[in-house]
């Protein structure tokens, strides 16, 4: 108390001037139409500036729960085109389609979240937060939210999978040319984190740079049509005959983030039949 007394005494003459310059202002805003409205009209903007303010800052600690949503907004979208483009193909190869729902779904969507990836080693791999306990298994495949590849489930845990990704090493592919449908291999050399090389085209192929290049349909795991990326560049093998295509790939592994990781709800079916033509 003494202490608050003396800082009065102290700054009395301070603590006056502002008491008058208040009484002033008040007054003249109080008795003067133009100052009265010129007031109002800044203590309107600067209240405004502070809800918008907390507005902005309410809608950014909302983004993780909109950005969940849209995932699954997604997730739903891309189970529904997959059922639709199998209709259509059916469509396309059958004379008299009957449209109903009878057709089996045949891939299945899960949306999970990257939360460890490296993209400087030769034997690259990414983690993801969903595993057995959400549908995941081994050898289903994972895409980004544009729907271009990413990689192959490796290994699973209860909660969590890894992905061997483009960007390995280790990692072969079957693409082939969207316009022509020349197939080849897709490997990565370990450079940059962004391309891989196309080999095995022949060299009476007709490649342009700005080609799209998807998948072949030829593996077990990765179905036809699948965005892999575009031709940057195009030169010939040393020993000539084939060329060694440049893929700029579609997928950023730099901030790759969401993915999708799909499952082929008839694969166990093609195997089987597969292993009976084997026997």
């Amino acid at each position: 108390m003494r202490n608050f007394i003396y800082f009065i005494v102290r700054h009395a003459t301070t603590i006056f001037f502002i008491i008058l310059e208040v009484i002033c202002l008040t007054l003249v805003i109080s008795f003067n139409d133009y100052q009265q409205a010129k007031y109002i009209s800044t203590a309107n903007s600067a209240i405004a500036s502070i809800y918008e303010a907390e507005n902005g800052v309410s809608e950014y600690f909302s983004l993780a729960s909109r950005n969940d949503i849209l995932a699954r907004e997604n997730n739903a979208l891309h189970n529904q085109l997959d059922l639709l483009h199998q209709k259509l193909r059916l469509i396309r190869n059958t004379v008299a389609f009957n449209a109903s729902d009878s057709l089996p779904q045949r891939f299945l969507h899960r949306e999970a979240r990257v939360i460890k990836s490296t993209t400087n080693r030769e034997h690259n791999y990414l983690t993801i937060d969903r595993g057995a306990h959400g549908g995941i298994k081994e050898g289903m495949i994972a895409i980004d939210q544009q729907g271009a590849i990413v990689g192959l489930i490796t290994a699973v845990s209860d909660n969590f999978s890894t992905i061997l990704p483009i960007i390995n090493t280790s990692f072969r592919l079957s693409v082939k040319l969207k316009k022509t449908n020349f197939r080849g291999q897709l490997v990565w050399n370990g450079a940059f984190p962004d391309e891989a090389t196309l080999v095995d085209i022949p060299e009476h192929a007709v490649v342009n740079v700005g080609d799209s290049i998807v998948t072949s349909g030829l593996s077990t795991f990765f179905p036809e049509g699948l965005f892999v990326g575009k031709v940057e560049e195009c030169d010939m093998d040393k020993n000539g005959g084939f060329y060694d295509l440049t893929i700029k790939l579609a997928t950023d592994f730099t901030s790759v983030y969401d993915v999708y990781v799909v499952q082929d709800l008839l694969l166990e079916e093609q195997l089987q039949l597969e292993a009976k033509n084997e026997e």
